[in-house]
């Protein structure tokens, strides 16, 4: 099994609603078995999950202890075990980059996001350095809006800050904003064909990373 973690310092980012989307998409698109484990004590991500009546398992574990004993026994049972952490590095959120194979970073384009970037960033190099490389790290632009300053000065930051910056843009759409309230994903909403396609790309690019 591939563990795949979405990380940050900081909320508000798209972290539970990207991996929402990502275990939709491996679920019922690319028909892979999926665990998931919900480490956000707000539980948006297994909330959303259970509304879209997927046959998945979902353990929410918030537990730094627990979370470092159990993803080892679960990685083993599927495809793919995908953490959604709170969204703080604290102890929970390095268990689950200690045991991680790939983590995934989301950042809105604003001052205060970037800055908590190269803070996620930090931690995941001091990771990498104890576990010979590991979890591989991508990090990518959510909720951008098209042909902005902002948009252009967060890639700047991300090729700056020395790990993967997935090419793909999560840009800012109102059938992203509805989905949580209409119990769907994008590819339950009518004329999202384009936020489709850009998840779809964001999340090929995830794959790759992890091979």
């Amino acid at each position: 099994m591939t563990v795949i973690c979405f990380a940050n310092i900081k909320g508000g980012v798209g972290k539970s609603s990207t991996a929402a989307h990502f275990i939709y998409w491996l679920v019922a698109i690319k028909k892979k078995k999926v665990i998931v484990v919900d480490a956000d004590g707000q539980g948006s991500t297994s909330t959303w999950l259970e509304s879209l009546e997927l046959d998945i398992p979902i353990h929410r574990i918030i537990d730094p202890d627990r979370l470092a004993e159990e993803i080892p026994q679960l990685e083993n049972r599927s495809d793919f075990l995908i953490v959604d952490n709170a969204g703080n590095l604290g102890d929970a959120t390095r268990c689950t980059l200690l045991t991680a194979k790939i983590a995934v970073i989301p950042i809105t384009p604003s001052g205060l996001d970037l800055m908590s970037a190269a803070s996620a960033v930090k931690m995941v190099r001091q990771i990498q350095n104890a576990r010979q490389g590991l979890p591989k790290a991508g990090i990518f632009v959510n909720r951008a809006i098209k042909n902005t300053k902002l948009l252009r000065e967060a890639q700047e930051v991300i090729t700056q800050l020395g790990i993967t910056g997935f090419k793909q843009v999560i840009y800012q759409r109102q059938a992203i904003a509805d989905c949580f309230l209409q119990k769907t994903t994008v590819w339950g909403m009518k004329g999202s064909q384009e936020a489709q396609e850009d998840y779809h790309k964001l999340f090929l690019e995830i794959l790759r990373l992890a091979k």
